[in-house]
């Protein structure tokens, strides 16, 4: 419907056209009450002479119009004037998203400051629960200061018959006007829920959101083809050509956002598009050099071409790639910055990788899609990978003569060894066999039990290895010859230096390193992973905190240097000899769900991106979470039937009274300190452990009197305590080196991993010790009965390598005489990939199960130019 310019709209006075679309023609308009100019909508007569449908849309463009952010065009008013229809909006003075990438490319400044905003944007509305629908370059305006405002938010949905159908009809999908029964999109931005008429929610936007970053970034749409049925197609079947293939130049940082965003499934973008925005935020924060442009792979259209320019330009060009070369020639080097470039692309669950000796070749342990475990290799200058065809492993080192040190079938792989969330695993389970192959072929040699890790020595002979010995890891080097000794549980990580005569290991993500002449030195830094970069002798070492990983170099005796900082999880896997990086980039996620008596399906109980379960009330209706992703530390309480969480603190969650009106936190690392949190009104107390460092397992006493905890002493033990909630000094309950540990239902009896490997019963009044009866190799306790009488274990048969091949099976078992029945059976949700079933809980009747999945997955990155 086309107005004629002067018109009177109620109190609007019409000035001129600014567009046309599907939605109907805006205007430029005066408001002449209060002196303004605004821009009028007017809503297309299919639409006005509808009275549901019209009904439907006010109710959801008054929805849009109580979002107030910087970054969405603000909704004044909803009015009718005789059979016309029109909504009253904000004037932006600006260009579209469109013109801007038309007329040219972005710098990587304006382009992280324009996708910044409109993640912001989005992040408002969809915690208001309003989700766009139909994002596109066209939809978001830029004004001449930089100001991005998305347009036409929230008001998608209701423009057709059906939409409260779950958007069945948005198949069929066009830009411009459109036609009865065809709802407002563009076909290219569609998600691949949209284009197959499912149900969307504010996860479709995000994927939209990637094709325009795609688009930003490389000057093509994602998911262009000639008809609309094989862009459709395209949407729902095809990944789009990797953004560094079409612009080389692209920080892979935007690349690893874009893909996110652009995954097929919703659960694997961002659980919150907050997060999207914070790591966009990040990644602004931390790129040097900001008004570096992005060269855009496509000729922008132009009105004339004159040869003039083109010669100037390319006068131009030939002289910056003069100084360049003149740059480099004159040792500029060091201030260009580290090139980055990806390795594998099929986000599978990479543990290990190494380079091999002719630095060329890489060899990985990974896990792909519907595939086992297995040992890769691949070439730097081909995509192509091979298998080794030897069994599931962990690689741990090469030698200078193509030895394997080989870690066999470990029940957790690393960097899934010792995930964030869970922190009771069982020591046992991050161990394995040590063994030696040849990369010209053969079976492997087995060497040694119980080792968490190793590495040869500069010889290619000697190799140092960490392993578990009578409760202890013992840092042998060479093996057999004992450097020095950590108290379980822990996974120490181990480097040699160039010249062999010091070891460098992590252990309690503390970095330490051997002296030549005896005795260890504590680096007082927080350490992931580690290697020893042989050119400049340093230990290099990265750590993660907040979403970020910073990557760290330091020779002993030295302070430290920042070497690069970076969005996300990355594992430092190995460093070549010429000082180029095996970084591994770590996507992790959980959530938590519930099965509930009744129910066929599982209830989700998710919050954020990292919802981690942590206790249970005895009548399964109150659940005490953690989050620890990128989007919060904070600790939960949400009831189960669906309600929305309550943030009570910050933190790690670790345990609910059994009256409910109090919670266990701990503070980070390096730190650590216990706080007892109100669930009610009340503010948090800090708990004194006098004499002992907490970490770990902890909980209350059934009279709430009293708590629990790991902790370690100065000596460096680690055992159980208990502690007075009035004060006092704790007192200890069980030997040094037991882990695992969980209270009896009753308060009467702590069970625990001693030092030998075996479970115990340890009295929590008495000495009083009993062994636990009928528990199978690898199997653990995950909680007690509330009557005290029996234990739930996790069996042995949900445990194979990297806990994915199997259901996990639960077993009731009489901790004193052995019997047993299978109470519960777990499937994980992808149980071909990356996952596993972390924390299990139970209520009183053991009929209400909630438990955390894990997604992990992984991808290679080389880095050169790194100093």
């Amino acid at each position: 419907m086309t107005v004629s310019p002067r018109k009177q709209l109620g109190p609007y006075e019409l000035l001129g056209l600014l567009g046309a679309g599907g939605m109907g023609d805006v205007y430029r308009a005066r408001d002449t009450r209060l002196q303004r100019d605004v821009a009028v909508k007017v809503l297309p007569p299919r639409l006005s002479s509808d009275p549901a449908r019209l009904d439907r849309f006010e109710r959801e463009a008054r929805s849009a119009s109580a979002l107030n952010h910087p970054n969405i065009v603000t909704i004044y008013e909803i009015g009718r004037s005789d059979s016309t229809s029109f909504i009253v909006m904000e004037l932006v003075d600006g260009k579209t998203l469109r013109d801007l990438l038309h007329a040219g490319p972005l710098s990587l400044r304006k382009l992280l400051s324009t996708a910044g905003q409109l993640a912001d944007g989005l992040a408002k509305a969809h915690a208001a629960g309003i989700v766009h629908r139909d994002l596109k370059p066209e939809n978001v305006m830029v004004t001449s200061d930089g100001l991005v405002k998305i347009l036409d938010f929230g008001l998608a949905k209701l423009t057709h018959p059906g939409s409260d159908r779950g958007e069945s009809e948005e198949v069929r999908t066009i830009a411009g006007e459109t036609e009865p029964g065809v709802v407002m999109g563009t076909v290219g931005y569609m998600s691949p829920e949209q284009a197959t008429g499912q149900p969307v929610d504010f996860r479709s936007d995000q994927f939209s959101f990637g094709s325009i970053l795609y688009e930003m970034v490389t000057g093509k749409r994602a998911f262009e083809r000639a008809t609309t049925p094989e862009t459709l197609a395209a949407i729902i079947r095809e990944e789009p050509e990797p953004l560094p293939v079409l612009n080389p130049r692209a920080p892979s940082y935007l690349g690893w956002i874009v893909e996110r965003c652009l995954a097929k499934e919703p659960h694997d973008r961002y659980a919150a598009t907050e997060d999207l925005a914070r790591e966009l935020e990040t990644l602004r924060e931390h790129v040097t050099d900001l008004s570096t442009e992005i060269r855009l792979p496509f000729e922008p259209p132009r009105r004339r071409r004159r040869w003039g320019a083109i010669a100037l330009a390319t006068a131009l060009l030939a002289f910056i790639a003069g100084v360049f070369w003149i740059g480099q020639r004159v040792g500029q080097s060091r201030n260009t910055p580290p090139r980055f470039r990806q390795l594998t692309f099929r986000g599978d669950g990479i543990s290990t990788a190494r380079f091999a000796p002719d630095g060329q070749t890489v060899v990985y342990a990974a896990q792909s899609e519907g595939k086992p475990p297995e040992l890769l290799t691949a070439r730097l200058d081909s995509p192509e990978t091979r298998s080794l065809g030897l069994p599931a492993a962990d690689i741990l080192s090469i030698s200078t003569s193509g030895e394997m040190a080989l870690l066999l079938a470990p029940r957790l792989s690393s960097p899934f060894r010792a995930p964030h969330s869970d922190v009771s695993v069982d020591p046992s389970r991050l161990r394995g066999t040590l063994a030696e192959a040849s990369l010209a072929g053969g079976p492997p040699r087995e060497l040694l039990e119980d080792v968490y890790s190793a590495e040869w020595g500069p010889d290619g002979k000697s190799l140092a290895v960490v392993r578990y010995v009578e409760g202890k890891n013992r840092i042998e080097f060479p093996q057999g010859r004992l450097l020095n000794e950590v108290s379980a549980p822990t996974y120490p990580r181990i480097s040699i230096s160039p010249s062999g005569d010091r070891v460098a290991f992590a252990a309690f993500r503390n970095l330490y390193v051997t002296e030549p002449g005896g005795g260890v030195r504590d680096l007082h830094e927080r350490a992931m992973e580690i290697a020893w970069h042989r050119a400049t002798n340093e230990i290099w070492f990265n750590s993660v905190a907040s979403g970020t990983t910073e990557l760290f170099g330091i020779v002993p005796g030295r302070p430290k240097r920042l070497l690069t900082t970076l969005p996300g999880d990355f594992v430092l896997h190995d460093i070549s000899t010429d000082g180029r990086v095996l970084l591994g980039r770590l996507s992790e996620s959980s959530e938590i769900l519930g099965d509930f008596p009744g129910e066929v399906r599982p209830r989700n109980l998710s919050h954020l991106d990292r919802s981690m379960a942590v206790d249970l009330s005895p009548g399964g209706d109150t659940l005490l979470l953690s989050e620890i992703g990128q989007s919060s530390r904070s600790v939960y309480l949400r009831q189960t039937d669906g309600s929305p969480p309550k943030r009570i603190g910050e933190g790690l969650a670790r345990a609910l009274s059994a009256d409910g009106k109090f919670v266990i936190a701990v503070s980070d690392p390096p730190n650590p300190q216990i706080f007892v949190i109100p669930t009610g009104p009340g503010q948090p107390r800090q708990i004194e452990t006098p004499g002992v460092h907490p970490g770990g397992r902890m909980g209350f006493f059934p009279d709430g009197r009293r708590i629990w905890f790991m902790a370690q002493e100065h000596s460096g033990d680690r055992r159980a305590w208990v502690q007075d909630l009035r004060g006092g000094k704790p007192r200890a309950i069980t030997p040094p080196s037991v882990g695992g540990v969980l209270l009896s239902g009753d308060g009467r009896f702590l069970s625990g991993r001693a030092a030998d490997g075996d479970w115990h019963l340890y009295s929590t009044e008495t000495t009083e010790t009993h062994k636990i009866v009928g528990l199978l190799p690898d199997e653990e306790p995950v909680q007690w009965t509330a009557d005290g009488k029996f234990i739930y274990v996790r069996g042995a048969d949900a445990l194979g390598p990297g806990e994915l091949a199997t259901n996990t099976r639960v077993y009731r078992l009489d901790p004193w005489t052995g019997r047993r029945e299978l109470w519960k059976e777990i499937q994980p949700l992808n149980p071909s990939g990356g996952g596993g079933i972390g924390t299990i809980l139970f209520s009183a009747d053991g009929k209400t199960c909630v438990y955390t999945h894990h997604r992990y997955s992984s991808e290679l990155f080389l880095v050169e130019g790194l100093k």
